[in-house]
C-alpha cells in the first residue's frame, strides 16, 4: 500500500461549523442546522422524495417523518455528519446533508467515503442560488475538515446539472437497491 500524503493541519471542526456564511441573496445566510429547523429538514426532505418519484403516501406516512426527526437529533452534533441549511430573512428554504462512511480500502481510496443527501430546495426559493451555496459549504466541510477523498449522492434529472458544476459526474457502475421485505412482528 502507497503511503498517505501528509495532510495540513485542519481547523477545529466545532469552530469551522458554527460559522455562517453569506447566503447567495441579500439577507440570506449558509449556517449549519440547529435543533429548531429539524421540522424544516423533514419537510425538504419529503419534497425531496416526492421529485424522486416516491409515492404520495409513503411520504405522508408520519412514522418515517418521526424517524428522520429522531436521526437529526441524534446526528447534528455527531463529527461525521454536517446538516447544512440556506436560511433567507430567517425561514430555512435550503438544505443538504453529507456523512463520513467508513468504506472498505480500494483502489485508489483509503477508507473514509463522503455521501451527499437530503439536497433540497423549497420550490420558491429554487434558482436562487441557494442549492450551489449549501453545496458548496458541504463540500468544503468534506474538504477541511475530512479524510474523505470520494464523495457520492443519487441525482435526479432536475438536479443533475447542479452536481455537474461541482465536478461529481455518473459512475460507471449505476447503484442497484433490493428491499428486503421484513415480516411485521405481532402485537401483544
Amino acid at each position: 500500500m502507497a503511503p498517505r500524503s501528509p495532510r495540513l493541519p485542519r481547523r477545529a471542526a466545532r469552530d469551522r461549523r458554527r460559522e455562517p456564511v453569506p447566503g447567495p441573496v441579500e439577507g440570506s445566510v449558509i449556517r449549519p442546522a440547529v435543533a429548531g429547523d429539524i421540522a424544516t429538514i423533514v419537510a425538504l426532505r419529503a419534497l425531496m422524495f416526492e421529485a424522486m418519484g416516491t409515492v404520495a403516501e409513503q411520504i405522508s406516512d408520519i412514522a418515517w417523518q418521526q424517524d428522520a426527526s429522531r436521526w437529526l437529533q441524534q446526528h447534528l452534533h455527531d463529527e461525521r455528519t454536517h446538516v447544512v441549511v440556506a436560511e433567507a430573512n430567517g425561514t430555512v428554504v435550503s438544505c443538504a446533508i453529507g456523512q463520513v462512511v467508513d468504506l472498505m480500502p480500494a483502489p485508489g481510496r483509503q477508507g473514509e467515503g463522503g455521501l451527499v443527501t437530503n439536497v433540497a430546495t423549497f420550490p420558491r426559493h429554487r434558482r436562487l442560488g441557494f442549492t450551489h451555496a449549501v453545496l458548496g459549504v458541504l463540500l468544503e466541510w468534506f474538504e477541511e475538515e475530512t479524510d474523505v477523498e470520494l464523495i457520492t449522492l443519487n441525482a435526479t434529472e432536475a438536479g443533475r446539472d447542479i452536481y455537474d458544476d461541482f465536478g461529481f459526474a455518473a459512475s460507471t457502475f449505476p447503484e442497484m437497491r433490493l428491499r428486503l421485505e421484513r415480516a411485521v412482528p405481532e402485537e401483544d
